[in-house]
């Protein structure tokens, strides 16, 4: 049997890669016999320019950023050997803790997104690939033009393209107004408060309406515009393209040739529910290996709602294994994520050894 691994990480807890670590052990544990190969992936969030390096080669390099409070910072960036620059959103106006958070979160900006970009201009990119998710800001985009001088205050906007080849990589193919928008579904996670979230949405929207105004174009409702609390919007108007992020990863490290040759897939992330459908790492590991009837099985930190697993189920999911077993508190099991990933996989590999059928023969 040959087993392919392709997890995204868990948040907060371990990286693409440890995750496929684990849960390699495990499975190895289990099906001794088994070639394992790993695959982790990512979706234009944390992690996403490691798992292109792995893929890609690459020097890391550190440019001066500004996270999502404005406070000073160095961000990593990978800078490919054909010129291109893959920049990760989270490593600058990444998602700030609540007790890190020197004030509300409705104020967090992207303008260390923008600092990155400007970066990428002066070191001589060849084109830009810039992974949206995992952020703390909700601005739609804003900081990120005001850092390029492309935005000044209120809606004043001195909007040129962008010089390069500029290619957004969305975590959430989602639009940024409305109440499946950037303030409005996404905002809480990332701490805006709830009496906070009207008036950030009216903002947005506003600044949404003189984005498309002086694009000459519509731009709130696009797929991927509310990406990264609306950056996605502010790129898309500086001539970007916004692409689902797990799709353009599973491009770059070939995804589809390992599923050409594997006889079940393991994925996994932190929470399966509505949202991993649309365009994260589990979904698009189900769409691809469905369309080549490769079983696919889960490891997950939390269960969504019954609707989000039967969508799952629907989708070409065989079966789904939590992470933690037992009672224990959410910090307790994520302190120990490799552990469980191991254990959980072991027990992924035992059903394995006995569900009733038989692994598709491939060469």
């Amino acid at each position: 049997m040959r087993v392919l691994i392709a997890p995204d990480a868990l948040k907060g807890a371990i990286s693409q890669q440890l995750f496929a670590v684990g849960i390699a052990a495990g499975l190895r544990r289990a099906l001794p016999d088994a070639e394992v190969i790993g695959c982790p992936l990512a979706d234009g969030g944390e992690g996403t320019a490691a798992v292109v390096q792995a893929a890609l080669g690459g020097r890391l390099v550190r440019v001066p950023v500004r996270d999502a409070y404005g406070r000073p910072r160095s961000a990593g960036v990978l800078v490919l050997p054909d010129g291109t620059w893959v920049i990760e959103a989270a490593e600058g106006p990444g998602f700030v803790p609540e007790a890190e958070r020197p004030q509300s979160a409705a104020s967090a900006t992207s303008a260390g997104l923008g600092d990155m970009l400007a970066a990428a201009i002066k070191g001589g990119a060849e084109r830009v690939w810039v992974g949206l998710g995992g952020t703390g800001s909700t601005d739609g985009g804003w900081g990120l033009l005001q850092a390029l001088g492309a935005a000044g205050d209120g809606v004043a906007l001195r909007l040129q393209p962008f010089p390069v080849a500029l290619t957004a990589w969305c975590d959430a193919m989602v639009p940024a107004t409305g109440p499946r928008g950037a303030v409005m579904r996404y905002g809480p996670q990332k701490g805006v408060a709830p009496g906070e979230l009207a008036a950030l949405a009216a903002t947005v929207d506003e600044r949404g309406a003189a984005l498309e105004a002086a694009a000459g174009r519509p731009l709130r409702q696009q797929p991927g515009a509310g990406a990264a609390g609306g950056a996605g919007m502010a790129l898309a108007a500086l001539g970007g393209q916004l692409v689902p992020g797990a799709e353009a990863v599973a491009r770059v490290v070939h995804l589809d040739d390992w599923l050409d040759v594997a006889d079940v897939v393991v994925t996994g992330e932190g929470r399966l529910d509505e949202s991993s459908l649309d365009g994260k790492v589990v979904g698009t590991v189900l769409a691809h290996a469905s369309t080549r009837s490769v079983p696919a099985v889960a490891l997950v930190g939390e269960f969504g709602s019954a609707a989000a697993m039967e969508a799952a189920y629907a989708a070409g999911l065989v079966a789904a294994f939590p992470l933690a077993l037992g009672p224990q508190t959410r910090e307790a099991a994520m302190a120990q994520s490799a552990y469980w990933a191991e254990q959980a996989a072991y027990h992924a590999g035992r059903w394995l050894t006995r569900w009733p059928w038989q692994p598709i023969g491939k060469a």
